[in-house]
Parts: structure tokens; sequence; C-alpha cells
């Protein structure tokens, strides 16, 4: 597939990677509004709890999803019956998250929340969480199929100020109407994009070929390893903080994440674009790869630095002074954005280009450098402001790995052909 006269890919992959963003953005900001509220409104140990089970969910996510969100974008233009193949990752991603989300709940809760006793309603709704996110990257990727991101924009805007609402509603009901607020906008925001997608995706697609899910094992279980390594210490770390640490510290590591997440979404933004447009053609060309790279640094780096001296600032505002007395927390996040931003493009190239056994190299440098790194940190216990040192030391291995597998072009068994037989 061609891009339209006059545009060239790197221009539509902007263009989409620029709506990508702003959903991102408008989340992140919805999201920075949601915590400082809560930040302000509960008390640091519900904070630090609630993120921990959120971080939970994610892995969980992680975990259940199998990748089948990614090879929902790469092969949903060449089905015959599109609306069927959501239909068919919906069902199987859910109940692996139900099973999934309940076992991490119990085994990590259990230990975390110990004799608390809204301990069972918390594992619930950690539960029911891990669905609806799960449900969420299965509806985002149908939307991101049909080039309409601007839609994910709107349906940000949407969650966010379900979110915030449903806080200000439940602020006399601890713990569990913080995990509410955050949970049940999700339910109806996902809900609503599956019925767009019924719109945007015909029933039949008579240039398509039929499918098998089994077809999509190797792309999926590639994404699945890739990702679940690569997002491992994500997910792990408010947990395992507060578990040797405490709640409030927890708190203040997993806002401090959050914030800096902010600017990893600019080149996840870009990578999924890229990944997007690659996916119609079967194919990246070197000039487009080389500038988006070249568009990114030149974004990328003044976006740090200037994270970095607001810092303190940004921590004041979103949790006040007990906050940003460990500014350098989201400091050293902000520095570890600018390898992860190499690693989204080599993510979108791997997957265009069926290079499976990359893609998991690439997860696994990176996610198992941090959580080496991260178990140090833990053991050593050293003070929580330097402990994110390990995503640092982990993006730079996993971009150097990455690097040089996309050098060597090793011949890895690849995915069936472009068109599903």
């Amino acid at each position: 597939m061609e891009p339209p006269a006059g545009r060239s890919n790197t221009a539509i992959v902007r263009k989409q990677g620029a709506w990508m963003f702003l959903a991102s953005m408008t989340n992140s900001g919805m999201g920075f509004i949601f915590w400082a509220l809560a930040a302000r409104t509960f008390p640091d140990p519900f904070v630090g709890t609630a993120g921990s089970v959120i971080s939970l969910a994610s892995l969980g996510t992680s975990l259940a999803i199998l990748g089948l969100d990614n090879s929902l974008v790469r092969f949903i233009t060449k089905v015959d019956r599109p609306r069927r193949l959501i239909r068919q990752l919906v069902l199987v991603s859910g109940v692996l998250a139900v099973g999934v989300g309940a076992g991490l709940m119990v085994v990590v809760l259990s230990v975390g929340l110990a004799g608390n006793e809204a301990l069972v309603a918390v594992i619930l709704l950690g539960t029911a969480l891990t669905v609806f996110q799960v449900w969420f990257q299965i509806s985002d990727s149908s939307l991101l199929a049909a080039g309409r991101n601007e839609l994910l924009a709107g349906r940000s805007i949407a969650y966010g100020a379900g979110k915030i609402l449903l806080l200000l509603a439940v602020t006399g009901m601890g713990l569990l109407g913080l995990l509410l607020a955050y949970t049940v906008p999700l339910l109806i925001v996902v809900a609503g994009a599956f019925v767009i997608s019924g719109f945007l995706w015909p029933a039949v697609n008579p240039q398509g070929r039929p499918h098998r899910l089994g077809e999509f094992a190797s792309l999926s279980l590639g994404n699945y390893a890739s990702g679940l390594l690569w997002f491992l210490p994500n997910r792990l770390a408010p947990a395992l903080i507060l578990i040797v640490y405490s709640a409030d510290e927890a708190a203040y590591f997993f806002l401090a994440f959050m914030l800096a997440e902010v600017l990893n979404y600019i080149p996840e933004s870009v990578g999924k674009s890229l990944f997007a447009q690659g996916s119609r053609s079967d194919a990246i060309s070197t000039s487009t790869m080389r500038d988006v790279r070249v568009w990114l640094t030149l974004v990328m780096v003044p976006l740090v630095a200037v994270g970095i001296v607001l810092s303190e600032f940004g921590m004041d505002l979103l949790g006040g002074p007990n906050y940003s007395a460990h500014a350098p927390i989201l400091q050293i996040f902000l520095v570890a954005v600018l390898p992860r931003t190499g690693l989204q493009l080599l993510k979108a190239r791997f997957n265009v280009e069926k290079r499976m056994g990359d893609l998991v190299v690439l997860g696994a440098a990176t996610g198992l450098s941090t959580l080496a790194f991260f178990a140090v940190a833990l053991a050593m216990r050293p003070d929580i402001d330097v402990v994110p040192i390990a995503w640092v030391l982990g993006g730079v291995v996993g971009l150097g790995a990455g690097l040089a597998a996309a050098r060597a072009r090793v011949n890895w068994p690849r995915q069936f052909p472009s068109k599903p037989t």
C-alpha cells in the first residue's frame, strides 16, 4: 500500500503519531490531576497500595495479552472477517486475564496486605482491572489499525474525566473508593470503543483471506515474550517496594514513574504509528526510519532536559512537600526515557519485518537487565531516590543488544506470509 499522493510515509507516521501522542498526553494530564487529587485527599499508604495494585494489574495484562494486540494491528487488514477476529481476541484474552489477574493478586496481596479487612475486595477489583486493561489494549489496536488515532484522543478525555469525577464522589470510601474510581470508568470507555470498532471494521472483507488464531502464534508469542520481559520490572517494582521499603516510599516511586511516563508516551506513540503504517505495506524504508529517528532525537533531548529542571516543581504540584523531597526519583526516570526512545523504534521495525527472535532479544535484554539491577538495589536497600538508576542501566543494555541484533540480521524463523492462509 502506497501513501496518498503528496504524502510520505514519514508524514503519515508523524500525523498518526501526533494523534496518539495527544491521546497519551490527554490521558497523562488527566492522570496527573487524578493522582494529584488522590495524593491530597487520601493517606499516602492508600495511594501507595493502590499504585501497587494497579501495577500488578498491568503485569497481569502483560501476561494475559499474549501479544494479541500487536497481531491485531499487523493482520486485521488482511483477514476476511475483521469483526470476528476482534471478538475472538476479546474472548481469549478475557479468559486469560481472569486467571492471571486473580492469581497475581492473591499471591502478592496476601503478603502485602496481610490482615487487611479489605483484602478480598481489593483482590476482586485488581482482577477486574486486569481484564479491563487487556480489553483496553485490544480496543486500542482496533482503532490504531483503522488509522483513526484521533478517536484515541477523545477516549482518553472521556476516561480521564470519568476517573476524576468518580474520585471526587468516593473520597470517603478509602482504598476501595480510590480503586473503584480508577477501574469503573475504564470499563465504560472500553465498551464504547468496541461499539465504535463495529462501525470501523466490516463484517466481511472480500480482499481478505480466511484465518485461524493459531496462525498468529509466532508473532503473538514473540510480542508476548518480549513485552512480558520488557515491562516486568515496571509492573513488579511498586509492589516489591511496598514490601521491602514502605507504602509511603511506594507512593513516591510510583507517582514519579507515572510522571516520567508522560515523556515515554512520545516515542511509544511514534513507534506504534510506525508499526501500523509499516504493516500496511509490509516494510519500513530506511529513509523513513532515519527521518523519524532524527526527528525524535530533536524532540526528546530538550524535553528530558526541561523535565529534569522542573522535576521538583512537578513533584510538589503532584503531592506537596513530601513528594518534592523525592524529586531525584523523577529526574533519574526521565534520563531513562532517552535509551527507551531508540528501543521503541527498534521494536516497530522488528514487528514489521516479523523478526520475532530479535524482538525477544530486545525485550529480554531490556527487562532482565533492569530487573537484575533493581534486584541488586533491593538487596542493598539504598535511599529510595537512587533506585531508578536500574532503569537507566537496563535501557542502555537493551538498546545495545537491540542495535547489535539489528546489524546482525540473524535468520530467525519468520511469521507466516503477509496474507494469512
